[in-house]
């Protein structure tokens, strides 16, 4: 079943450098690592044997950097619009650390059902993150949206006007001019689509596609027109490019 976090990031009005699936299970981990941290950290605290409290106060503390940082790195990654790549990997990178740290903690203390389950959490999450940050290297910052989108023209759609408030001036346009922009129209049709032809991409070898950046990929099949292309992973893209 989607989660409503998937479902927001598929509706974001621009393009993502990575596909909403991957960033919505990413977002999701993360939080759900979060409040197994906190959840084991409280868990610990309110153990009656003060000493078993005493020895645990590093994996606690330990927990709870981990909850936070799994925080921000969650929010940092939902948002797509601005996208900085150096302060979203070196996060991810931060997060990553804390996780592997707060794992080993627990592991200590294993034969403790709450310190088990949160050292398997914190180690699940670290793994997803280091596939994530993977993704995030192969693919490049041009692919991310870079303007963020307005309440009227949400960024990556071109902007259109149509007839309305402010359009007093179009409206008072004579017969000539609209019969000659007509004609200019009629006149320029034909050399337009000739150059249309012409605009598209050359056709490359198969090694030639192969030795791209996914980041390339994606760019050169934006303009030869394939559909969705800032979701695609590398082998859809040489598929889609070949084809």
């Amino acid at each position: 079943m989607s989660s409503l976090t998937k479902k927001v990031l598929d509706a974001y009005p621009a393009e993502a450098g990575l596909p909403p699936t991957l960033l919505a299970e990413g977002v999701d981990k993360l939080y759900e690592c979060a409040g197994v941290c906190l959840a084991c950290a409280d868990s610990a605290a309110g153990e009656s044997d003060s000493e078993k409290i005493a020895h645990s106060v590093k994996c606690m503390r330990a927990n709870n950097d981990t909850a936070d940082l799994c925080t921000v790195t969650a929010r940092v990654l939902a948002r797509q619009t601005g996208y900085d790549s150096p302060t979203t990997k070196n996060l991810v990178e931060a997060t990553r650390s804390a996780l592997i740290a707060s794992a080993d903690a627990c592991q200590e203390f294993q034969e403790t059902d709450y310190f088990a389950l949160a050292a398997r959490a914190c180690r699940e999450t670290e793994e997803m993150l280091a596939d994530l940050l993977r993704q995030m290297e192969e693919g490049s910052s041009a692919d991310y949206a870079k303007e963020p989108p307005s309440a009227t023209t949400p960024a990556g759609r071109a902007r259109t006007t149509k007839g309305g408030g402010g359009s007093r001036a179009g409206s008072k346009s004579t017969k000539g001019s609209a019969s000659s922009k007509a004609s200019a129209s009629t006149k320029g049709s034909a050399s337009t689509k000739a150059s249309a032809k012409t605009s598209k991409s050359p056709k490359r070898s198969q090694d030639d596609l192969r030795a791209m950046r996914v980041g390339e990929l994606r760019e050169l099949a934006k303009d030869q027109g394939v559909r969705g292309a800032s979701g695609l992973r590398k082998d859809e893209l040489l598929e889609a490019l070949l084809t």
